[in-house]
């Protein structure tokens, strides 16, 4: 299934080189797949750098589109913009360069909401910051003499040197503030038998965390020792993303007999509902339940989700 996984995100890939910029629902309707999946597989694609997105959207949904495909994004957008950002926008490709002191109001609020095409550049002149807006294709070193330019023009009595201090944002580097919740610590109490080690029921395996000592460079450790902890017996390994991904056919030990389970371990800051769906999937086609571990958090969403439509999934947060 892993395989199936690897040629499906391939295949996605292929679609947005030869389509974008284009939207998930497009791309989930040429696979005949749901928007969920499709979306967690374009975003392994950004996480791996191999695509981009918009920070506008439409309709609520981002285009994803690869890095020669730039400068079909604002012909797609720009219906999509504001009166405002429109006005804006225009004078920007015009321009090219604007300096944000010289912008009318509306014009400096509608630059810092147009983040897929303007490029704010600061700079600082005798503890003063200059903010200058980059046409995000525009080539830096021409941007570069435009602002030499404008700053010989403005400051040349007092004969100032600028120093560039910042390319503050640039296109595809986006940080989604989520709302998290603890991982429940749910403990085992069990009963001391002399003489016989009495085996956990499944629920006491998997909840039951304990300590492990982890080192964060080495993420496949810490996932072995855990399982080796519980006492888990590992069947078969397959690394995904070195230090980063790695799945596992595994024995877990209960009173009704050692289950066999798919799963999913992934160095990642926070899941989501796609994140999760992905490796329900995988651990279906083995005909195997899924258990998922990770060193990051689930959403609320995607924790409502997997409680919703996940049956039989369970996800640990290694600490």
């Amino acid at each position: 299934m892993t395989n199936r996984i690897l040629e499906l995100k391939e295949q996605v890939y292929e679609y947005v080189n030869r389509h974008g910029p284009v939207l998930p629902a497009v791309i989930a309707k040429e696979f005949r797949s749901t928007n969920i999946f499709i979306s967690a597989l374009l975003s392994e694609l950004i996480s791996n750098k191999r695509i981009k997105l918009t920070r506008a959207k439409i309709g609520g949904s981002p285009l994803y589109y690869c890095k020669d495909q730039e400068a079909r994004i604002v012909e797609l957008l720009r219906g999509n913009l504001g009166q405002k950002q429109r006005e804006a926008l225009d004078i920007l490709i015009e321009k090219k360069v604007l300096r944000d002191r010289d912008c009318l109001p509306f014009e400096r609020v509608a630059l810092r909401e147009l983040e897929d095409f303007a490029i704010p550049v600061k700079l600082v002149i005798s503890d003063v910051e200059e903010i200058f807006w980059k046409w995000y294709l525009l080539p830096d070193q021409e941007a570069k003499e435009s602002i030499e330019k404008s700053l010989e023009r403005i400051y040349a009595p007092k004969k100032e040197e600028a120093v560039l201090i910042q390319v503050a944002k640039t296109l595809g580097k986006t940080e989604e503030k989520e709302e998290r919740e603890r991982e429940p610590i749910l403990k085992a109490v069990e009963k001391q038998e002399p003489k016989r080690k009495k085996k956990k029921f499944l629920q006491e395996v998997l909840l039951d965390k304990g300590k492990i000592e982890k080192s964060d460079s080495d993420f496949e450790s810490i996932i072995i020792q855990y399982l080796k902890k519980k006492e888990i017996k590992i069947l078969d390994k397959v690394a995904i993303a070195k230090n980063k991904e790695l799945n596992f056919t595994v024995q877990i030990p209960s009173n009704a007999g050692d289950l066999t389970y798919f799963v999913k371990a992934r160095y990642k800051k926070s899941l989501s509902e796609g994140d999760l769906l992905l490796a329900f999937t995988e651990g279906q086609n083995l005909k195997l339940p899924t258990l998922y571990l990770s060193s990051g958090d689930i959403t609320k969403k995607a924790r409502e989700y997997m409680i919703k439509n996940l049956k039989g999934m369970n996800f640990i947060k290694i600490k």
